[in-house]
């Protein structure tokens, strides 16, 4: 029997950064997803690096010694610090125990990305904060409320193996501790009263603290002429090149994303309009035509 599998990218972080005596982020699993394909006859196709690891990984953790062919695609952007690889890994694991008629736990899937390397978390079910060093799932913050989040980049790219091997991490993160936990604590209320303008307050605490550990020019410029539009509130990616505008549903996104363009001159690219999903990981069945056309 085929299955697919479908995990989520992010955009960015709600938050990142040290409190409570470890390294965490908070999650911000958005509408866009990475899809593994499995249990079907013939061959699959070659996989990327992390992928294949993941592959590999989950057929040792299972005790499995069969080949299991997979097909993988994604509509996440790579290097930007959208969680592709983590989309990739998750939907990877999961399909290759699929097809040997197992189902893994979404801790058991952080598990084994994290050997592969430090991972984000959007397969949890809504948003959580998480240990991406240790693979720990801190806490279950609940589901979020719906908003739209206009996706800009800054440019370049980051290695995320890369960022998370430097020497001064820890102890950056650590100086932004104090703000960090304040972001915490206003995120956790805006989750329980589900309120964007406290999650947007949050996120944007945290970005900004950010800026002493990766620096974006165009955060502060972006998150004023944002709010001006109606915006909540700016997120990043911590480890990447994105900054991403809270917006309510019923705002017009593409009017503010307009005004951005023109304001910003240049300075920042769109990539994508995007929702906050709080669905996590996802399985069915399918076969290889419904697979072709996601």
């Amino acid at each position: 029997m085929a299955y697919v599998v479908s995990s989520p990218g992010s955009c960015g972080e709600f938050i990142q950064g040290y409190a409570e005596g470890s390294s965490f982020m908070v999650t911000c699993p958005i509408d866009r997803f990475s899809y593994a394909f499995s249990g079907f006859e013939g061959n699959g196709e070659a996989l990327p690096p992390k992928a294949l690891s993941a592959v590999e990984k989950t057929m040792a953790y299972l005790g499995e010694e069969k080949r299991v062919p997979l097909k993988l695609k994604s509509h996440i952007l790579k290097g930007k610090g959208m969680a592709s690889s983590t989309a990739d890994i998750s939907a990877a694991c999961q399909a290759a125990a699929l097809a040997c008629g197992r189902k893994l736990s979404e801790r058991e899937i952080a598990a084994i990305a994290l050997s592969i390397e430090p991972s984000d978390a959007t397969f949890f079910k809504g948003v959580v904060q998480f240990d991406y060093r240790e693979g720990r799932l801190i806490r279950e913050m609940g589901l979020c409320p719906a908003m739209q989040i206009l996706v800009y980049d800054c440019g370049g790219e980051v290695d995320t193996m890369l960022f998370n091997s430097r020497n001064d991490l820890v102890d950056l993160q650590k100086s932004n501790e104090t703000k960090i936990k304040e972001a915490l604590s206003l995120f956790k209320e805006g989750i329980r009263h589900q309120s964007l303008d406290l999650i947007g307050r949050a996120a944007s605490m945290s970005s900004f603290a950010n800026q002493k550990i990766l620096y974006k020019k165009p955060l502060e410029d972006f998150y004023h002429l944002g709010l001006e539009q109606g915006g909540k509130g700016v997120i990043c990616a911590h480890s990447g090149t994105v900054l991403g505008l809270i917006l309510p549903m019923e705002k017009d996104a593409m009017a503010v994303k307009n005004f951005l363009d023109k304001e910003m001159k240049g300075r920042i690219s769109f990539l994508d309009l995007v929702h906050i999903t709080n669905q996590g990981m996802q399985c069915r069945k399918c076969d290889i035509h419904d697979f072709e056309k996601l």
